[in-house]
Order: C-alpha cells, then structure tokens, then sequence
C-alpha cells in the first residue's frame, strides 16, 4: 500500500492514504446546491469554446493547484477547470475574471451587512494563476502517428488497419510514462503484471491530443490485476481491478 502522494499528479491518488474514509450515501442528490447545477450546464459552452482536444479538459483539471483541486468538491474543480480553460484560449482574461469575483463576493458581503470583511485588495490566487503550465511534451516519446479514415461523427474512436498487438490471455505489464504530462496510467498500475481480458475498439491517445501533439490512434485494453499485485497482502482477496489501458503502455510480461 502506498503511504503518500509523492510526485504523482493532484488526481492519480489510487492506493493512497491520509485522506480519510470515502463517504457513501446511496440517497445523496447528484447536486448539491444550485451553484452545483449551473457549472454542471456550463460544461458544454466552455468546453465548446475551449478543450476541442480529447484529454485536454482533465489535463486542465489535473494540473490545478492542490487547493483548487480538492477544496469544493467535484464540480468546485470542474469551475476551476473552466477558469483555466478560458484564460488559456483568451475567452476571459485571469484578471478580468478576478476583478469580476471580486466584485459578486463584495456586493454580498454588503448584502449581509459585513463590509469589513471586505479586503482592500483583489486577490490573485486564483486557479488561473495557480495552475501547472502545459507539459512540453516531446513527440519522440509518443508512438508515431497513423492515418485512419475519417469518422462521419464527432468520436474518439478510430479504425486502425493493424491488428492488435495483445490478445485475450496476455499477460502484461505496463511501464511508467518517461515524460511528465496527461496519461490514463493510474500510478498503481505502473509495473505491476496484469492480464488482458478484453479488446475493446481503438481510439485517439490523449496522452498525445492533450498536448496538441497529433492524434496517434491506438488500439485499448481491459487489463485485469489482481488486487493483491496491485496493494500488497493487506488487499481485499480474490478481486480484479480492471484498468482500460491504451496499447503504447504495455509490453508483454516475459520482455
């Protein structure tokens, strides 16, 4: 079991401890406030405007400050997710967006009477300020790029001519990633041996798209890991944790 977060990114928490037991209420809504309900409808106009890349969204999201990550909950990071987005494409300058916080937050706080919590000047901690720069991500150390046929669809999903490298049975492993950036690798699975229980249809790598660096279709994997491989004795017994892995990351076990 893994004691602490080391370098991972604020998201790749899988096998970490700390943070406390994960409430579970089967009547909780899936809103909890209405604020909750209007970042839940902005998704689509920002990210129509915004993330046009497969990945780029959570990239944004996973390069959040821990505080703007964790401290409102999921669709808290979803808004600050938007701030990033918006000041990245130049829809709405960081500035801009802090004056305007800064001035609902102050015509509230006289609303309430409590114009001495009122500061007297606009703060600059803002997701837009605080967040990790886009990774330059080396296309060297992507797999190269093929040409596939246009889908008729907005989708991820592409036709690849070669056939999958894997098959139902194989048992893999997968590598850690050699540069910093977007990756669908959980950190726990990093090395560990698995097996690949399903072949499922091929699509863009975002670990590539993410970083506006070409398409790279590749076929993907349900590869199943026994629970104990992946969190030591202490594990839950006769489970599998099934991880959807893009093909760039395995290579066979007995390499």
């Amino acid at each position: 079991m893994q004691t602490d977060a080391g370098e991972r990114s604020v998201h790749d928490l899988g096998g970490v401890t700390g943070y406390g037991p994960v409430p579970h209420d089967p009547a909780e809504p899936p809103f909890h406030a209405d604020w909750e309900k209007r970042v839940f409808g902005l998704l689509g106009a920002v990210t129509s405007a915004t993330a046009r890349r497969p990945g780029e969204f959570r990239y944004a999201l996973e390069r959040l400050h821990p505080d703007d990550y964790f401290k409102n909950g999921y669709f808290g990071r979803w808004l600050a997710g938007f701030e990033v987005l918006l000041d990245e494409y130049g829809v709405v300058s960081r500035s801009d967006l802090a004056l305007r916080m800064a001035e609902l937050r102050d015509v509230a706080l006289l609303e309430a009477g409590r114009r001495d919590l009122i500061p007297t000047a606009t703060s600059q901690a803002t997701p837009a300020r605080r967040v990790a720069p886009v990774a330059d991500r080396n296309p060297a150390s992507l797999p190269p790029d093929r040409p596939t046929p246009t889908p008729q669809r907005r989708t991820v999903r592409r036709e690849l001519a070669d056939p999958p490298r894997f098959d139902v049975g194989d048992h893999v492993v997968a590598a850690a990633p050699a540069q910093p950036g977007h990756t669908r690798l959980p950190g726990y699975a990093e090395n560990k041996l698995g097996i690949v229980v399903k072949l499922h249809p091929a699509e863009v790598l975002p670990d590539s798209t993410a970083h506006n660096r070409g398409e790279r279709p590749q076929h993907v994997y349900c590869v199943g890991y026994d629970a104990q491989t992946l969190w030591g004795d202490e594990a839950e017994p006769n489970t599998t944790i099934h991880v959807d892995l893009y093909e760039c990351y395995l290579r066979p076990a007995d390499d």
